[in-house]
């Protein structure tokens, strides 16, 4: 994932680029699905399958990328909001 799309203070080992992740959950999730992703990491997964409309549940155990995933899909429901206004 490039530098922006990380997003500032992400220091996750594997973050995968948002384009590659929304094209995975349009592949393998049905409209109006849920997308899981049970090892959340930095918030690749949740930001691309808001970002398609999807809703999302995640799960991770390190407090520290907790805080990154939630800043990431944050401001993906900024974008989200930004578009529709």
């Amino acid at each position: 994932a490039s530098k922006a799309d990380r997003g500032e203070g992400n220091h996750h080992p594997t973050v995968k680029p948002t384009d590659l992740m929304r094209y995975l959950c349009r592949l393998v999730t049905p409209l109006g699905g849920v997308v899981l992703d049970p090892f959340m990491g930095s918030g690749s997964t949740g930001k691309a399958a808001l970002l398609e409309g999807f809703r999302f549940i995640g799960c991770e155990r390190s407090p520290e990328y907790v805080a990154i995933a939630r800043a990431r899909i944050a401001a993906a429901l900024q974008a989200i909001a930004a578009e529709i206004a």
